[in-house]
């Protein structure tokens, strides 16, 4: 045998599963041109001695990751070898292509911990390959698992890469698109939530206004959807004076005060959510004159 200079733990192999690694043994041979016999014809030859003893294909096939623990697979070359051989050894009944779950299963084994997306690739294959896997797309997806990354980066949409390989890559990018939308969608979200408890979502409720304690100050340089919320509760010591234009007005530098009954006389002004309910002329009338119309409150009789 011309077993490679440098291939460490044979001998644990031949001793752990003696048929996996003499089946490899001669695969090796035949595929690294150290024997004399063609290669095709040297393969179809193994192929025939493997399926001639029953059980012996599946036997050799549960004993990969023994075999894989026992030999140094460091050198890619090397490697690759061995992942053919592993391709070799699930074919079934003489098939050039392997199942969809002989493909996965066998994938789960030989690149574990070697493609960051083995799952995902795993998983999609299993939901939407229909046809079994040929050589050409199991050999491909090993070149692939070297030179693109776990963000596609490295992918070529020119290359020759199979077409089970291009779908899964449009499948990533959906996914990718997909968690960046959410991603743009709850930063939104967290940006809205700093507007003091006003929610611009359509369907949203606005805050309801909060009752006031009897003699509690209010600022009223705050946002303008306090000064709406609040101007109703405030109220003047004295009583208002009708000017001759008919509107109701109260005196100048009279300090506010708040209490209970000041909030129960402005519940008729006010629904649930803390909206008023005057005709949309007065409101209107009242935002166009900005916060010295909100905090007066006049109202034409």
């Amino acid at each position: 045998m011309a077993w490679p200079t440098g291939c460490l733990g044979f001998e644990a192999a031949a001793a752990v599963c003696p048929a996996a690694f003499q089946a490899y043994q001669k695969y090796y041979d035949i595929v690294s041109a150290f024997s004399n016999v063609n290669t095709r014809e040297g393969l179809a030859e193994l192929s025939q001695v493997i399926d001639g003893m029953e059980g012996l294909r599946d036997a050799i096939f549960s004993d990969i990751p023994k075999l894989m623990s026992a030999l140094d697979l460091d050198d890619a070359h090397r490697f690759s070898i061995f992942y053919d051989f592993v391709f070799f050894i699930s074919r079934e009944n003489g098939q050039k292509n392997i199942s969809v779950q002989r493909a996965v299963g066998a994938w789960r084994m030989v690149l574990n911990g070697r493609f960051r997306l083995l799952d995902r690739w795993c998983n999609f294959v299993e939901k939407y390959q229909r046809y079994n896997i040929t050589e050409d797309v199991w050999q491909q997806l090993l070149a692939f698992s070297r030179c693109v990354n776990e963000d596609l980066e490295g992918y070529d949409p020119k290359g020759a890469w199979p077409v089970l390989v291009d779908d899964f890559v449009e499948h990533m990018h959906r996914i990718y698109n997909s968690c960046d939308c959410s991603s743009a969608m709850e930063s939104q979200l967290n940006i809205s939530n700093t507007f003091g408890g006003i929610n611009p979502l359509p369907g949203s409720k606005r805050k309801c206004p909060t009752r006031l304690k009897p003699n509690e100050d209010v600022d009223l340089s705050d946002n303008f959807t306090r000064s709406v919320h609040l101007a109703p509760l405030k109220r003047l010591k004295e009583s208002p004076v009708i000017t001759k234009y008919g509107v109701w007005e109260y005196n100048a530098g009279t300090p506010l005060v708040h209490s209970p009954s000041d909030y129960c006389e402005d519940a008729n002004l006010h629904n649930p959510r803390g909206c008023l309910q005057n005709s949309p002329s007065i409101v209107e009338d009242c935002l166009s004159k900005g916060f010295e119309g909100c905090i007066s409150m006049k109202c034409s009789f």
